[in-house]
């Protein structure tokens, strides 16, 4: 019963954190898109809203989850802090990636992307967020 207990703790802790991140994540893709992120997607039902806000979840999963496995041996708060540091770095290189695809394209990519019909370059920053996470979760632990 101790181990059971132990790990429900270990599992709040991770979850609790886990989704302040996620809202912090979500938080930076507002500030790097025009308009409410939350109205576009919840209000209005944008689908490239959608599918850009899904990708960085997917992503940041995969950081985290590479994050919780690499920090067993350590203490729940370092493990939680070690964590957290690479969803950090993973919400940074998300932004910069999108800031740089913008750059790089013609056309200013957050209304393209926020525009009420679907626009493939949402697949594009959608893969990359996948990417960053799955690039980041995969240094982990090396």
């Amino acid at each position: 019963m101790d181990h059971l207990r132990d790990n429900i703790g270990d599992a709040a802790a991770y979850g609790i954190v886990g989704i302040v991140l996620l809202v912090v994540g979500f938080l930076a893709l507002d500030l790097v898109t025009p308009g409410r992120l939350r109205n576009l997607i919840w209000l209005e039902h944008n689908r490239n809203a959608v599918m850009l806000a899904t990708a960085q979840v997917i992503g940041l999963s995969i950081v985290m989850v590479a994050g919780i496995r690499d920090s067993f041996t350590l203490e729940l708060w370092r493990g939680v802090l070690y964590t957290a540091i690479y969803a950090v770095l993973a919400i940074a290189v998300m932004m910069w990636s999108f800031v740089l695809i913008d750059w790089l394209t013609p056309g200013k990519l957050g209304t393209l992307l926020l525009d009420d019909d679907e626009h493939p370059a949402g697949w594009i920053c959608g893969a990359v967020f996948i990417g960053v996470g799955a690039v980041i979760g995969s240094a982990i632990g090396f």
